[in-house]
């Protein structure tokens, strides 16, 4: 674990978190916002990135004080043993349950577009296999594997949207600017913000990082890059569908590229876009079964990760094939649990902060 130290370069940060944001709200995400904001999805979407960012940063100041530690080793010494163990916890819960959530998402599509006859278990044992080799060989081979395919990544879901703007019914650009309903605003934001403020698990990833301290700016241009992409996307997706058919949709991003009119170069390109796509989603399961793997490992003590890494992936499996028995469950998963945890594991650096702080001002006193 100590000869990855400071080898993930501020570059790598920002490809991988690029990917990591709009790759999860393209595939599984985008209709829930458009269903809950309609035309004004865009606002919860600035919101939410913000409110995330701003978590972020709280986690990151904490991480500061002691750039050079693994949290999991000295938080116990600022809130005690008592409440260390059990929110960190909270904390292995939920990024297992995260990599497991985003798993089951990744095999529902895989099943239900390309592989219709194949078993679920199959898929997300196939899956699963890469991700712990990956988990196995550690942060920075995560963060090369974003690195290689990034900027095919980002061309092919810029690239799509233009060759729909012949199809483009402009003239609901007004109802981005007068449809709004405060109440659904902030519940698709409250969304957003546990995706964004997924970027807080720097927390147990800063050792790693080279020139820590220029960390938040490129998470800055991450979130900045990110929401250019899924704006690019999300607002071509509007004036072809709709909000009320792009709510219905299960995979908009998908049906937008189908969309593409019969004779394009790329109308027969899709499974070359999705497969570039499923490998950033492989790419954050990887980076949550990692966290999980990590903490538990600084929590103990230990110098090695490797001996968790095969059993917190069976767990992940276990977790990704019985969280839900079908796609509606899973949606209702979503929204009705899944995103507080998230957002639970999220505040949780506030405490220690807060603590810290307060110990810190009494000492100096």
């Amino acid at each position: 674990m100590n000869n990855q130290l400071g080898q993930v370069t501020q570059s790598q940060i920002y490809m991988l978190f690029t990917q990591y944001l709009f790759t999860t709200m393209l595939g599984f995400r985008l209709s829930a916002v458009v269903t809950e904001a309609g035309f004004s999805s865009w606002l919860p979407l600035l919101l939410g990135a913000f409110c995330g960012y701003v978590l972020t940063y709280i986690s990151f100041r904490l991480a500061m004080r002691r750039p050079t530690q693994f949290f999991g080793n000295y938080g116990k010494d600022i809130v005690g043993s008592w409440l260390h163990y059990p929110l960190i916890l909270i904390i292995i819960f939920s990024s297992l349950l995260s990599a497991a959530f985003v798993l089951r998402e990744l095999q529902d599509f895989m099943v239900e577009v390309y592989l219709p006859e194949t078993p679920d278990w199959a898929v997300t044992a196939l899956i699963s296999i890469c991700i712990a080799y990956a988990v196995r060989s550690g942060v920075q081979t995560i963060f090369r594997c974003a690195q290689g395919i990034f900027f095919l990544s980002v061309l092919g879901m810029l690239v799509i949207p233009l060759f729909v703007v012949r199809d483009m019914n402009v003239q609901m650009t007004i109802a981005f600017f007068t449809h709004f309903n405060q109440d659904n605003i902030w519940t698709a934001s409250y969304l957003v913000t546990a995706l964004y403020g997924e970027m807080s698990f720097i927390l147990f990833l800063l050792p790693y990082f080279s020139q820590p301290q220029k960390t938040m700016k490129s998470l800055v241009w991450s979130v900045i890059s990110s929401l250019f992409i899924i704006l690019s996307s999300l607002i071509p997706t509007l004036y072809l569908f709709g909000p009320h058919l792009t709510g219905d949709l299960i995979y908009p991003e998908l049906e937008l590229i189908r969309f593409i009119r019969a004779g394009s170069f790329l109308e027969n390109l899709d499974p070359v876009l999705i497969a570039v796509w499923l490998t950033s989603l492989f790419i954050k399961i990887s980076l949550f079964l990692y966290i999980a793997v990590i903490v538990l490992t600084q929590t103990f003590g230990l110098k090695d990760h490797k001996p968790f890494s095969l059993s917190m992936t069976a767990m992940m499996v276990g977790l990704s094939l019985f969280m839900a028995k079908s796609k509606m469950e899973l949606a209702h998963l979503t929204v009705h649990g899944m995103v507080s945890l998230l957002i639970l594991s999220e505040v949780i650096p506030i405490i220690y902060v807060v603590t810290d702080w307060a110990r810190t001002s009494v000492a100096k006193r």
